[in-house]
């Protein structure tokens, strides 16, 4: 995991007003319908860029898919992350190529900013209301999205999955 993310998220946290402690890792193998008992799940999207290292095609998408699995036990908070990938256009030998999303410090901040309020509403059940929902709808976001090339998409948890 980016150390940015862990950065930001630990700052986010300063904003928290709790005295618990948590930590985020990252987790590749979670989804939503294997979430353990005890755990919350939330799904975003946001704004990425890829790079293939194989063929060094380049391509942004603005539905980079991010699950968050969170949950608050005995004062101690945890976060885990997964980063849903997409695959290069290019042919590379029938090998399926996914590449890994890498998101900038701003978009970076907007994600952690919408899982601080999931946070607040599914871990210390706030209230939060019509107020602090001043972040984008995952549906507002604009741009180019080949279902066919991402991963969220094959495993049927995108919101553009046919």
């Amino acid at each position: 995991m980016n150390t940015s993310w862990v950065q930001l998220f630990d700052k986010k946290l300063l904003g928290l007003a709790r005295s618990n402690c948590w930590n985020i890792t990252q987790a590749d193998d979670l989804l939503p319908e294997k979430t353990p008992p005890g755990w919350k799940w939330y799904m975003t999207s946001s704004f990425a860029r890829f790079h293939c290292s194989s063929c060094s095609n380049k391509w942004a998408s603005a539905k980079a898919r991010i699950l968050f699995n969170m949950r608050l036990q005995n004062g101690k908070g945890e976060v885990k992350v997964r980063f849903f990938k997409q695959q290069c256009r290019e042919n590379h030998d029938e090998e399926v190529n996914f590449v890994k999303p890498v998101f900038s410090e701003e978009n970076i901040e907007q994600v952690l900013d919408r899982l601080m309020t999931k946070i607040r509403q599914r871990c210390y059940n706030e209230n939060i209301g019509k107020d602090h929902a001043a972040f984008r709808s995952d549906d507002n976001l604009q741009g180019p999205h080949e279902t066919s090339h991402c991963e969220a998409c094959s495993l049927g948890l995108c919101s553009e999955a046919v």
